[in-house]
C-alpha cells in the first residue's frame, strides 16, 4: 500500500453474542447503522466458500429475506475480511469489512461503498489499515478490547 493512499470512511461495529439465540450476534453500539443489525456466525458448508479460504460464514436476514451472506477469510491471527453487498440492490457495489473475533464478541470495521478487486489487494489493504490504526493510536484499544467500543 503506498503512502498517498487515503483512509476511506469506516464504522466500528461491535456485535455481542445473543444469549437467547446461540450463534447469533447482535449489534450493540451503533443505532444508526441499518445495513444489518445482527448476524449468524457458523462454519461454511458451501464448497465455493471453502475454496476461497473462508473459515467462518456470516448471514443476516430482514423480514425473512437474506441480506448478508459472506465468508470470513483470514488475513492475520483472529482477523478476517469479507465483502458486504446489498442483496436487494440492483448495483454490484460492495463494501469491505474487517472482522476481529473475540471471546466476548466480534468487532467489524465496515467500509461503506469501499472495496478492492482482488483477494490479494483486499489482504494488503486490511494489513495496511490495521497497521495504520495502531500507528496513529486512533485505535485506543478498540481492536484489542471490544468492551471499549462505543458509538
Amino acid at each position: 500500500m503506498n503512502a498517498v493512499c487515503s483512509t476511506p470512511d469506516y464504522k466500528l461495529l461491535l456485535f455481542k453474542p445473543n444469549t437467547a439465540r446461540p450463534g447469533i450476534y447482535d449489534l450493540v453500539n451503533d443505532v444508526n447503522f441499518k445495513k444489518f443489525r445482527y448476524f449468524r456466525l457458523e462454519t461454511p458448508r458451501a464448497v465455493y466458500l471453502t475454496k476461497q479460504g473462508a473459515r467462518h460464514l456470516i448471514e443476516a436476514w430482514d423480514k425473512g429475506i437474506k441480506i448478508l451472506h459472506s465468508g470470513l477469510i483470514p488475513f492475520d491471527e483472529n482477523l478476517y475480511f469479507a465483502d458486504y453487498q446489498n442483496r436487494q440492490a440492483t448495483g454490484k457495489r460492495t463494501s469491505l469489512m474487517i472482522a476481529k473475533i473475540y471471546n466476548a464478541g466480534i468487532l467489524i470495521i465496515f467500509f461503506n461503498g469501499y472495496n478492492k478487486k482482488s483477494q490479494q489487494m483486499k489482504i494488503d489493504f486490511c494489513r495496511w489499515f490495521i497497521k495504520k490504526l495502531a500507528e496513529t493510536n486512533h485505535d485506543s484499544g478498540l481492536m484489542f478490547n471490544p468492551d471499549n467500543c462505543q458509538s
